[in-house]
């Protein structure tokens, strides 16, 4: 996830949307509640859904926790390859609630995670992803280039990575009964046909409860509202530019503004008309800090046992909760 034009606004779905209000039945952890029972209700299509409820779906995470909950930004990004199963595994064992990918098309049209357009900068190849078939792209490093960017926390193993493919990621998040938010990319890049593989995969999986597909292409989330009117869907924004109406629009969930754009103004603007708030681009401590004490209901970051640990200390010292900044 990152700055794209603003031309290519993209919103997040209701939180009923991105199956946090919708895993109680089917799941045994226990819920965190982000506001009062009863708070916000929202409706995408003729389904019914508590807006403002979240539940955690990782079993080895005892909630109640403070909120926000926590997503990996293409896994625990800052500490592993991008986009890699290390980087989801990783944040997992740093007790990240799901995780965030991007999903692009191979040349023969099967859904592949990885960030950019072309592979140059996280694998041993080159070109365009689209100009490779799938079995192709499983023959690159993913891993690699990380070990020499960041020697302080390379690992022999991550040579071995590979692309994963969306099959396989949701798979892992089946597997772990964690959420996970599939970002599809568009850009300067056309993938003609991704939305339809991509709701084709997460049916596949049986994993409609535990995802939430974002972008920040507004057509391509009104193709996926009109192709389904179940799956949960979310806007990716630089900017919170009419986010309500937008997200309205396609019976969205949540918006997913980058941070440094936010305030407390529009992030409640936002939870009073039943979107959750899940912001990006927060990695130093000082900034996950303040945007919890703004009140959002979700951080997605590169660190998130930095997060982790942040919400274990709030939660155990005095003045339990107290997210607020101190210099």
């Amino acid at each position: 996830m990152d700055q794209e034009p603003e031309s290519s606004l993209s919103v997040a779905l209701p939180l009923e949307a991105s199956g946090f209000g919708m895993k109680e039945a089917r799941h045994g952890a226990t819920a965190c509640s982000l506001a009062k029972k009863g708070d916000a209700v929202g409706s995408v299509g003729d389904q019914s859904v508590m807006a403002r409820v979240i539940e955690n779906p990782n079993p080895r995470i005892q909630d109640p926790r403070p909120r926000p909950f926590i997503i990996g930004h293409r896994g625990a990004s800052g500490e592993a390859p991008e986009n890699t199963i290390a980087a989801f595994d990783l944040a997992m064992e740093q007790h990240a609630d799901g995780i965030e990918c991007d999903v692009r098309l191979s040349k023969d049209g099967v859904p592949v995670i990885i960030h950019d357009a072309t592979l140059r900068r996280t694998t041993s190849g080159h070109g365009r992803v689209r100009d490779r078939t799938a079995a192709e792209l499983k023959q690159l490093d993913a891993g690699s280039w990380f070990n020499r960017r960041s020697p302080e926390r390379a690992d022999p193993r991550y040579a071995r990575e590979k692309i994963p493919t969306l099959a396989e990621t949701l798979a892992w998040a089946r597997s772990r009964q964690c959420l996970a938010y599939i970002e599809i990319k568009r850009g300067w890049l056309r993938y003609p046909g991704i939305e339809e593989r991509v709701l084709a995969e997460i049916h596949r999986a049986a994993m409609l409860p535990l995802v939430t597909v974002i972008s920040f292409d507004l057509p391509t989330l009104r193709r996926l509202r009109r192709m389904d009117r179940q799956i949960a869907l979310g806007i990716d924004f630089t900017r919170p530019l009419a986010a309500v109406r937008l997200a309205r629009s396609i019976g969205a969930s949540a918006v997913l503004p980058r941070a440094r754009f936010t305030s407390r103004l529009s992030i409640v603007r936002c939870q009073q008309a039943g979107l959750a708030v899940v912001v990006w681009d927060v990695e130093q401590v000082r900034s996950m800090r303040r945007q919890a004490a703004a009140g959002v209901d979700g951080i997605i970051t590169g660190h998130p046992g930095n997060l982790a640990a942040l919400q274990m200390h709030i939660r155990d010292a005095p003045g339990s909760m107290d997210w607020r900044v101190r210099d």
